[in-house]
């Protein structure tokens, strides 16, 4: 969990790092999807892996459910991305909008697996 929060910081940071660097070359055009983008995996996957590392007591996510919801949140930072990058250039898709729908929807599998992983296995929360 140290390695996965390790790397959810990585991805918070590169983020961050990329909006600036747009951000410089934007033209004085924003956008809050991208103005944003680094709160989706700090939201999605540092806290969460914080919170794990934090209280060991708690049951960690098996490998799927880890799976799934890292790929859920990854869609939906690559979803912001692609919105912020079509609001700067004027120009929209629908393909960002099922992105976010789809990574949302893993988001959610992912919270269900969690839950009936536990449940399986007679852990407590």
């Amino acid at each position: 969990m140290r390695r996965a929060l390790f790397g959810s910081v990585c991805c918070t940071l590169f983020c961050l790092l990329f909006y600036i660097i747009y951000n410089l070359f934007s033209h004085g055009v924003h956008s809050p999807f991208m103005t944003f983008l680094f709160a989706w995996p700090l939201v999605l996957c540092v806290l969460p892996c914080a919170l794990f590392v934090a209280l060991p007591e708690y049951p960690g996510p098996s490998l799927l459910c880890a799976l799934v919801w890292n790929t859920g949140a990854a869609l939906v930072t690559i979803s912001s991305l692609l919105r912020g990058v079509f609001d700067i250039a004027g120009n929209s898709s629908v393909h960002q909008v099922v992105m976010m729908a789809v990574g949302f929807g893993m988001l959610f599998a992912g919270v269900m697996l969690y839950i009936a992983g536990v449940i399986l296995l007679n852990k407590s929360i």
